[in-house]
């Protein structure tokens, strides 16, 4: 594919700053670090790179904790068999000298370049998106794997998904660019406004925003409220799964309850077919809420990881058994 680069002149860049500009008809990115300047990259995606840029496959995007060597083996187990666990991508650093990396979005895919201190600036949460979608970052841009829950399963089709968390500064820049076919769109929710999607075509949205499949059951709304919206960051969430043996009876009792809410609405969305099935968004808080969808997916998403693989076949499965016989 061939890639051509906008004449837009940038400006010059310092010691570890970095800059993301689209390419013509917005089916690449060009980034450019200044010296000593890292981001991360989906691999795969670089179509070229100048001299200077050096690769680390592997590496995180945020800061990882203290662990054993016994926890970082369960990690990686818990990566390759759900596509949960840590986040491992493409670092890409620049020596003593700028440089220039091109990546290419993928055939027929666009990119969408997301600045999530703006987002926060605008009073908006952070970020949940489709682990597909990811094409580059900042190395000021943190995400991390977070499992499902009812209301995410709806739309994400998937037992994980990637999640943002908040800046130590609104001030540097932080972006995040997403890929998706033909054309991607942002719609912004005013807080309590709900709008219908078509299912299979939201590959982002803001934290504060509850879905639910229609026509389906809706058995979680009734017995899960509308989540009350809170920012964690990083250090936060280490110290929230860190204090998993803390919990009550009560407090785990209702965690497997919201695991088992959403394996039943992630196994509704694998037998939904699109143009039958829409997915109702509602914005749950008093924050601006934004969904981002493409146009144009084809192929059914069901996560990474071997329990992603099984998502796909039990949908080709359901989904052609329930065409057969007409429900």
């Amino acid at each position: 594919m061939l890639i051509r680069q906008s004449r837009i002149p940038s400006p010059s860049l310092g010691l570890g700053e970095s800059a993301f500009q689209l390419l013509e008809g917005r089916d690449g990115v060009s980034v450019r670090l200044g010296p000593y300047a890292h981001f991360f990259d989906r691999p795969g995606r670089s179509v070229s790179k100048w001299t200077g840029a050096k690769t680390t496959p592997r590496q995180s995007p945020h800061p990882q904790p203290q662990r054993s060597r016994i926890m970082r083996e369960l990690a990686l187990l818990a990566r390759l068999l759900f596509g949960g666990g840590d986040v491992r991508i493409n670092m890409i650093a620049a020596q003593n000298q700028p440089i220039e990396v091109l990546l290419t979005a993928g055939d027929g895919n666009v990119v969408e370049c997301i600045d999530l201190p703006r987002l926060a600036r605008e009073g908006a949460p952070p970020l949940l998106f489709l682990q597909t979608t990811y094409l580059c970052s900042s190395s000021n841009a943190f995400f991390r794997s977070v499992l499902s829950d009812a209301s995410t399963a709806s739309w994400a089709r998937a037992p994980y998904v990637y999640k943002t968390y908040r800046q130590q500064s609104l001030v540097k820049p932080a972006i995040l660019c997403l890929s998706g076919r033909t054309k991607i769109l942002r719609e912004h929710l005013e807080p309590g406004e709900r709008r219908d999607f078509a299912l299979g075509n939201i590959i982002a949205l803001t934290s504060n925003v509850v879905s639910v499949l229609k026509p389906s059951n809706r058995y979680w709304v009734e017995e899960f409220r509308f989540p009350v919206y809170r920012v964690f960051d990083a250090a936060e969430e280490d110290s929230r799964q860190i204090s998993f043996s803390s919990f009550s009876r009560q407090d785990r009792r209702r965690m497997f309850k919201e695991a088992r809410a959403a394996a039943k609405t992630l196994l509704e969305s694998i037998r939904a077919r699109e143009g039958f099935f829409v997915c109702e968004v509602m914005n749950a808080s008093d924050k601006p809420a934004y969904v981002y969808v493409q146009l144009n997916r084809s192929d059914f998403y069901g996560g990474s990881g071997l329990l992603g693989y099984a998502v796909r076949i039990a949908a080709m499965f359901l989904r052609s058994s329930s065409f057969l016989t007409g429900r």
